[in-house]
């Protein structure tokens, strides 16, 4: 989804199995850390529907999910049946995120009103990664202010120790959105997967950067 690239004056600045979810290209993670591989596990929840693959990933994890989530996601789902659970989760999906009615996409944009994609906020992201060095993929169709990327230019910068910059940008982009996008998901969900998913995101991102400084998150080591 993201490479990163050496700031210079002319470029400005896992989990095992199945393989960690979309994110950088292997060199723009020069430190891997949990932090950072649970980043991109939240964002490969609201990167697209979730597929048998990454199914089987959370029902692995269902124990240590239910104690870093605070609920557990997969309650209500018939877990006997994996193709039916994965097509009512990407009816869910599409309930909540594509349409075509009552819809509200995970982009930063859209969640703060601004009535269309690519908006103010967009830019001003793009901008951010620009500063950081961060790109995007040449194949990659997401908007810049899409959940998953930005959460993946958190995990960039978690791994490059570069926590001043990870806490302007969580501060100014997702923690101003992300509430937003609970309240809807949260008024309009028929499961209990993306609310739960959606809450403890929330969570993790107020415990590790609302206060002004970086914060540990308990049990991230035991479920990744």
């Amino acid at each position: 989804m993201l490479k990163n690239q050496a700031p210079t004056d002319s470029n400005p600045v896992s989990l095992q199995d199945p393989p960690a979810p979309p994110g950088p290209l292997a060199e723009a993670g020069r430190h891997p850390t949990p932090i950072a591989a649970a980043l991109r596990l939240f964002g490969s929840i609201f990167y697209r529907e979730v597929d048998e693959r990454l199914l089987r990933q959370v029902v692995a994890r269902r124990e240590e999910l239910v104690q870093v989530l605070g609920a557990d996601p997969l309650a209500g789902l018939d877990l006997h049946n994996t193709a039916a659970t994965v097509e009512a989760l990407a009816v869910e999906y599409c309930r909540l995120f594509i349409g075509p009615h009552g819809h509200m996409p995970p982009v930063e944009s859209v969640a703060l009103g601004e009535d269309r994609f690519w908006g103010v906020s967009t830019e001003a992201v793009a901008e951010f990664y620009q500063r950081c060095g961060i790109t995007l993929r040449p194949d990659e169709k997401a908007f810049p202010d899409h959940i998953a990327m930005e959460l993946d230019c958190l995990a960039v910068l978690a791994e490059d120790d570069r926590q001043a910059d990870a806490m302007v940008f969580a501060r100014e982009h997702l923690l101003r959105w992300v509430p937003a996008l609970l309240r809807h998901v949260a008024s309009r969900a028929t499961l209990a997967f993306y609310p739960t998913w959606l809450s403890g995101l929330h969570a993790l991102l107020e415990d590790m950067y609302a206060e002004g400084v970086p914060g540990h998150v308990t049990g991230l080591e035991e479920l990744l």
